[in-house]
């Protein structure tokens, strides 16, 4: 049986294996954070940095000793199951994992592999794609995705960058010029940081937010809603000047641009119109779904427009479709209620009908059960914050693949 899944770049559908190809293993000594090191056999190059693996046919005394003695062998993978209890303690006491796997032969030497409680991950193999979900990234950030396998940015929100700079200057809200010089210099820098891929999201504060950082915003009686997303495009403007900026820096860039807060087919088309009026053709588009009404029109904006992906902001959508504001202290939201939950199975479902790529921003991604069934019906990609445990567990659900095709 196999499944289908999208690229990040929007490319053609690719065919995976229902059944992945994980090395069937399991975690004997257990360690307390998961973590990835690279596979080798025999003796390591002591000049590489970094996390490694000892893969061997049994455990032996002598080989205890050196994964003891060396503190970047975080643990060893055997292929018998059969090994002294004496020198499973050492490498417990030691702090050192130990992994039993059945097919040892397709551990490979030099690939990258996830240890946590259940044994291995090939970070390379994951048939559905981990990607980074941030609004800044500093050097230790990008080095923690880089050691995971994590090589695009899935979810960039240029609102956050914006807010950096309004924090230390509100008046720079009312000057073009200094927005997209700065996102320009914040955008450059982010594709010059050898991603494969980069997706950005286009601004959309609320007038609360903006009051947050000291502008002086109209007080509207529903302050998390207002003027958002392609209601009032004309302020996108610097931000896409300050993309075809960017990538004149670096042309040839992989790179996609999610339209926020869309409420309408017609908003997304014209958002569209002003990319090509910005000589930004060649950027793929997609939107983030969190207008509820968008639910419904889903289908025709799909057939008609047929975006490059959708993906849900569930903290809008739960929102808007119960009827609380999301930055309430009084009133909250179950994400996992049935009505929450179906109603982003039912996006799913239109999307993958259509072959448009889908992934899930907010709480609904943290939780494992609720992704594996996500994975199923063809959800495409699974996006993770800068944290271990979080890059982990979403690596564990993506490495698993779809179970059935598209439902």
């Amino acid at each position: 049986m196999t499944a289908t899944t999208v690229a990040l770049n929007g490319s053609v559908p690719a065919t995976v294996a229902a059944e992945p190809a994980q090395p069937r293993s399991r975690s004997i000594i257990k360690t307390d954070l998961p973590f990835a090191a690279t596979a080798f056999r025999g003796t390591r190059d002591r000049s590489q940095p970094g996390r490694f693996l000892l893969v061997q046919d049994e455990l032996t005394f002598d080989s205890v000793r050196i994964i003891l003695d060396d503190p970047q062998i975080a643990g060893v993978v055997v292929g018998s199951r059969h090994f002294a209890d004496h020198a499973r303690k050492m490498l417990s006491e030691g702090g050192k994992a130990l992994v039993h796997c059945e097919d040892l032969d397709r551990i490979r030497d030099g690939g990258r592999y996830q240890v946590d409680g259940e044994g291995l991950i090939d970070l390379e193999s994951r048939p559905v794609p981990v990607t980074a979900i941030c609004s800044y990234l500093n050097d230790a950030n990008a080095e923690l995705y880089r050691e995971w396998n994590v090589h695009d940015v899935g979810y960039f929100r240029l609102k956050f960058c914006l807010f950096q700079m309004l924090a230390a200057d509100p008046s720079a809200y009312h000057e073009p010029d200094r927005i997209e010089a700065h996102l320009t210099e914040v955008i450059a820098d982010l594709l010059s940081g050898g991603w494969r891929s980069v997706r950005l999201v286009l601004s959309d504060p609320t007038s609360a937010e903006l009051r947050e950082v000291g502008i002086d915003a109209p007080i509207e009686a529903n302050p998390e809603i207002g003027m958002r997303g392609p209601r009032a495009p004309q302020r996108w403007w610097p931000e896409l000047r300050a993309i075809r900026a960017a990538l004149s820096r670096h042309p040839g860039t992989k790179l996609q641009v999610s339209v926020p807060f869309v409420s309408s087919i017609e908003e997304f088309r014209r958002v569209r119109d002003m990319f090509r009026e910005a000589g930004l053709e060649e950027v793929e588009l997609g939107l983030t779904l969190e207008i509820p009404a968008m639910v419904y029109a889903l289908p025709d904006l799909v057939r008609q427009v047929r975006p490059a992906f959708v993906a849900v902001g569930t903290s809008d959508l739960f929102a808007l479709l119960n009827g609380v504001d999301r930055s309430s202290s009084e009133l909250t939201i179950d994400p996992f209620s049935s009505v929450n939950l179906g109603v982003v199975r039912d996006i799913c479902r239109i999307t993958a009908t259509h072959g448009v790529h889908f992934f899930v921003c907010g709480e609904l991604r943290r939780d494992t059960r609720t992704v594996r069934e996500l994975i199923d019906i063809g959800c495409g990609e699974l996006i993770a914050a800068a944290s271990v445990l979080e890059i982990a567990r979403m690596s564990r659900a993506a490495s698993q693949g779809p179970a059935t095709g598209p439902a």
